[in-house]
């Protein structure tokens, strides 16, 4: 099998050595979700261990849903400064908790004001469902209403607070189902094909299925990639001097003829 047959249509950044018709494979590396790489991994490639681990992953349903509300539903402290709009207060966090149906929120008013604090608005809760099973068939006004139910349970202090707006968003599959004894499947970001590189935050590292693991999955192919470089360098100058023989070996056939 020559990873020079392979291509990655989507997900893929990659770099090709200065070849004809860049057939040449220097790296690869994709960065994909569970479902995305079992798409784009080769059938071919699951005799290694590794690749055929991937599959026994199981991607699950996430809803995630994101509730407006006029006051600072995270302000534990002060009652009459999470009624006010004037000023954002409270968790500036990613919360988890596990006294509810989403395993992780946070109030992006505080955690990412500058895309979503609005002024004379108050709090933007986003909360993620996962596995969201038993809410993919529920209507939206369903999930709202249960989620606010919640949302009011862990912070009792933001009863009477209201939601001006609401949305959902379901995703039939994406991260992968954590079931006790799954994480050895969880790939190195390093794979058996020659500068060939996993990311994604389902791959081994220290965090769960999420943004932060997918950053950090990240920075570790880049470690692997940077200590590829030699031999990447080594190679690239190898292909040069190979195009540099078969263009002079063209040269001489010409003078010949």
């Amino acid at each position: 099998m020559h990873t020079s047959q392979v291509f990655f249509p989507l997900f893929c950044l990659s770099y090709f050595a200065s070849m004809p018709n860049h057939t040449h494979l220097t790296w690869c590396s994709t960065a994909c979700d569970v479902p995305g790489i079992k798409r784009l991994l080769p059938s071919e490639w699951r005799e290694w261990e590794m690749f055929d681990n991937i599959y026994k992953l199981d991607g699950v349903p996430v809803v995630t849903v994101q509730l407006r509300y006029n006051g600072w539903v995270t302000e534990l402290q002060d009652l009459e400064k999470s009624r006010q709009l004037q000023r954002a207060v409270g968790l500036d966090n990613l919360l988890y908790t596990a006294d509810a149906d989403f395993s992780c929120f946070s109030d992006l008013a505080l955690s990412s004001p500058a895309d979503y604090y609005i002024e004379g608005q108050g709090s933007l809760i986003q909360a993620v469902l996962t596995p969201g099973d038993p809410y993919m068939p529920l209507p939206n006004e369903e999930i709202i209403s249960k989620v606010q139910k919640q949302v009011v349970e862990l912070f009792p202090s933001s009863r009477g607070l209201e939601v001006t707006w609401s949305s959902v968003v379901k995703i039939g599959q994406s991260l992968y189902r954590e079931a006790p004894g799954n994480d050895p499947f969880r790939p190195d970001q390093k794979t058996p094909v020659k500068n060939f590189f996993l990311s994604g935050s389902y791959t081994k590292q220290d965090y769960i299925d999420s943004m932060e693991g997918a950053t950090l999955s990240g920075r570790r192919t880049s470690a692997y990639i940077c200590g590829a470089g030699e031999e990447l360098l080594a190679l690239r100058k190898k292909l040069l001097i190979d195009d540099g023989e078969k263009a002079l070996g063209n040269v001489q056939v010409l003078q010949a003829s």
